[in-house]
């Protein structure tokens, strides 16, 4: 069943405070969450699994401040592609 196919049948369960758990997994204070997509991917998955294991039925990506602006700020706006 898709997730439109859920809107007005049942209340969805969204994922949590991804920083919050990243944190828990070892992302430093001042740390970018989205750069722990490459450098600790496995640490990203660990935490979309917990949220899946808690009965989440929407998980978001770990991409919210993976733009040019903010990454500009960390001197990493060439990680970012603009389509």
């Amino acid at each position: 069943m898709s997730i439109l196919e859920l809107f007005g049948k049942k209340a969805l369960v969204f994922d949590g405070a991804m920083g919050t758990m990243l944190q828990a997994s070892g992302l430093k204070a001042g740390q970018l969450p989205e750069m722990l997509n490459r450098s600790m991917p496995e640490a990203v998955l660990n935490v979309h699994r917990a949220y899946i294991n808690a009965g989440a039925d929407v998980i978001s990506t770990n991409s919210f401040g993976a733009n040019a602006v903010k990454l500009a700020n960390y001197g990493l706006d060439s990680e970012s592609e603009v389509f």
